[in-house]
């Protein structure tokens, strides 16, 4: 997975619909927005993306998503004839500037992130992968320590994403501390990426197919998280398989991981 940074110029662009992505994102967990890409011959679905606020005051990283989509050529937002390359992002987070605290290019021109030119000429530059963990790092901390109005690392049983499992109706409660980068490769490499209750290492039983896949469960309930509550990936999640992970959701309130290893003895 690459990661790339994507601008948005306010002075260029006026983003009327800014408010209403981040509801959508509050509603569903994540809001579609197409952006133009200048590396259009390295990006691929599933890579990571980044959106930056540059031009005017307040500048920072102000969202964070995946591309969802093949570069395809779209018209310029300035209304003429010229089309651009773009991709079409998942934006599980987005910040309003006028709102909430941004990322700032203070914090990000700090260690190995002042290597990155955080105020580039276009947008959809490739971050080298030498900075993106510590990026990642930064950038979790922020989100799980900043007063931000849809904060997706501030749980409720509504940002839930419910996974069924087939065949029964079961579901396993997948929380975004699951879906961050950073929170999950924290996690699996302390602990690996065998699951914690059976031992099954998805590498080792399929090769090549299954090699890096694993779930990663969230020990402590959703009910019980504070407004104060910080995450700390090594404490609080641990790497299940999917199997495990619909068992330890079985009923509303989740079996521990020693419960489900008697199960299993």
């Amino acid at each position: 997975m690459k990661t790339f940074l994507f601008a948005w110029n306010p002075k260029k662009w006026n983003w009327t619909t800014l408010e209403q992505s981040i509801d959508q994102i509050e509603q569903t967990g994540r809001a579609s927005e197409k952006w133009s890409v200048v590396s259009h011959k390295k990006i691929q679905p599933g890579d990571r993306a980044f959106l930056i606020r540059l031009g005017k005051e307040p500048k920072g990283i102000m969202g964070a998503g995946f591309v969802v989509s093949p570069v395809f050529l779209s018209p310029h937002w300035d209304g003429s004839d010229r089309l651009v390359n773009r991709v079409m992002i998942d934006f599980e987070v987005i910040l309003n500037p006028e709102k909430e605290p941004l990322l700032s290019l203070d914090l990000l021109k700090q260690g190995d992130l002042a290597k990155v030119n955080w105020t580039p000429q276009s947008s959809g530059i490739e971050i080298h992968q030498e900075v993106t963990d510590e990026l990642e790092s930064v950038w979790f901390d922020f989100l799980t320590t900043q007063e931000i109005r849809h904060n997706p690392f501030k749980e409720t049983e509504k940002d839930e994403q419910k996974v069924y499992t087939e065949g029964t109706p079961n579901q396993v409660l997948v929380t975004k501390y699951e879906r961050n980068p950073f929170a999950r490769k924290t996690c699996i490499q302390y602990y690996g990426l065998s699951c914690s209750v059976c031992g099954l290492d998805f590498e080792k039983k399929y090769g090549e197919l299954g090699k890096g896949f694993i779930h990663v469960h969230h020990l402590k309930q959703v009910a019980d998280i504070g407004k104060e509550y910080k995450i700390d990936p090594i404490q609080d999640l641990r790497p299940v398989c999917p199997n495990c992970h619909a068992m330890i959701h079985k009923r509303k309130e989740p079996y521990s991981i020693e419960e489900i290893k008697e199960v299993l003895k």
